[in-house]
């Protein structure tokens, strides 16, 4: 039986991690979701791009034609993701999809206001069968995200994270653990955390990324107020200046720090060390 999947964020950090993840996968065909379809490079011939805008909920119906499966993600840092994406699971709904897993973040199910949560809700509330993973942090924030640019320029890490600890994650293992409950009715209903294999404070990713990379990279517990000020200075919206500070503080305040061992009991395999993942992506701390 083949199933069609449409993958949202197909060029974002988990989400193209799901593409090439499902690209791999006999009797699969990948919708692969972006608003700039004719950039899209398809990795393989069994993944096609299709328009779509989350801002935009008239490109939800044609987006959705014909698909079985959804790997649901908003856009990041997006304060109002749940007012976009309520309307594409009532859509999802109308088009008889058989499946969603949506990709929320840690710790959201204890806060009722988040919009990630608030999508969660109508979600679970809609009907149709579900799974929500809730990762940590990505290890990516390192090598391409938020964290890379200082990183890059300055050889440190400035973020008011404290000297809280989180379970950074590498989005290969969420793409790995996505596939799996998308491709295993088994899964249904299943809510999980997941993390990397440990708790790391930022002192001791600095000291893992310059032993990996060569270069002498530290960390500064920066104000949260200079967070905000610099995220919006790239020309970021205010409003996700904020929300990333919110999630900064997470750390700060020591909801990250948990690890859980659902990679390994969904997938079979070990999640990826900070370790490992800063040796593979040492080029890009410099």
């Amino acid at each position: 039986m083949s199933d069609t999947i449409l993958v949202l964020g197909a060029t974002g950090f988990a989400g193209k991690e799901v593409v090439k993840a499902l690209a791999r996968k006999p009797g699969v065909q990948v919708k692969a979701a972006t608003r700039f379809p004719e950039k899209y490079s398809a990795p393989s011939a069994n993944v096609s791009a299709v328009r779509l805008v989350q801002e935009d909920a008239a490109t939800f119906a044609p987006a959705l034609t014909g698909v079985d499966l959804v790997f649901l993600s908003a856009l990041p840092l997006d304060a109002d993701a749940h007012t976009k994406l309520r309307p594409f699971i009532d859509e999802a709904k109308k088009a008889q999809v058989k499946k969603i897993v949506f990709l929320s973040a840690i710790g959201v199910e204890h806060v009722e206001t988040a919009p990630l949560r608030q999508i969660e809700l109508s979600l679970i509330a809609s009907g149709i069968p579900y799974n929500i993973i809730r990762p940590n942090f990505f290890m990516e924030n390192f090598s391409e995200g938020p964290f890379s640019p200082t990183i890059k320029q300055l050889g440190k890490i400035l973020i008011p994270a404290g000297d809280g600890k989180y379970s950074v994650i590498s989005t290969s293992d969420i793409a790995a653990v996505a596939v799996e409950l998308l491709l295993n009715e088994a899964h249904a209903g299943k809510e999980l955390t997941l993390t990397g294999p440990a708790a790391i404070d930022n002192h001791e990713a600095a000291a893992i990324i310059t032993a990996a990379s060569g270069r002498t990279v530290t960390y500064e517990n920066i104000p949260e107020s200079a967070l905000i000020e610099g995220v919006i200075a790239s020309g970021a919206p205010e409003s996700a200046a904020h929300y990333l500070a919110m999630l900064v503080a997470a750390v700060r305040n020591g909801h990250c720090a948990v690890i859980t061992t659902a990679v390994k009991d969904i997938t079979g395999k070990d999640p990826v060390t900070f370790e490992a993942f800063a040796r593979a992506h040492k080029t890009t701390f410099s």
